[in-house]
């Protein structure tokens, strides 16, 4: 990453957020199907993924979340929106980070297509300016629930995703 670091940090966010931040949640709390479909793809650059944590109102905290999801038979109902979101614009598959109706923290992987899914990108930037940097907006969108990370759920799984992503995020504080 330092190396990448040296010929643009919007270059090196991208490439840190796909490994670190989309690519490892898939890989340590992903169903044998959901490593088989995503990761090949986002390995090879075919795919290309965000990570949905930061929100409007509540910066990077997941405690004060209030994106949602409700259970409704084979599939749920997410709603709410994350912001300041890297690669969101171009994203295939965001890993989205969303409370249950128990309050409960999970994983979703939400694919672009999906009815009710917008990437707007965000413009004006003052840094980063080849970082495409945008929202997730959900509204009443179905994600099956083949899709839920089910490996871990509560604060600690998108707390470990950042704890994951340091390496990446050192090479732009240099």
């Amino acid at each position: 990453m330092q190396e990448i670091e040296r010929g643009d940090s919007g270059v090196r966010s991208t490439a840190s957020v796909q490994s670190s931040l989309v690519m490892y949640p898939i890989w340590k709390y992903g169903t044998e199907e959901q490593k088989q479909k995503f990761l090949p793809k986002l390995a090879s650059g075919e795919f290309m993924g965000s990570f949905g944590l930061t929100e409007p109102d509540h910066g990077s905290n997941p405690s004060g979340m209030v994106t949602r999801f409700k259970d409704a038979g084979d599939h749920v109902i997410l709603n709410g929106a994350k912001l300041w979101i890297s690669n969101s614009p171009f994203c295939d598959v965001a890993v989205v980070w969303a409370k249950d109706e128990n309050d409960r923290i999970h994983g979703l992987l939400v694919e672009r297509g999906m009815e009710g899914f917008t990437t707007p990108e965000t413009h004006n930037k003052w840094s980063l300016r080849a970082s495409a940097t945008g929202e997730l907006i959900f509204q009443d969108v179905k994600v099956p629930k083949s899709n839920i990370l089910p490996g871990r759920s509560g604060l600690g799984a998108p707390l470990s995703c950042l704890d994951s992503a340091v390496l990446g995020l050192h090479g732009g504080a240099r």
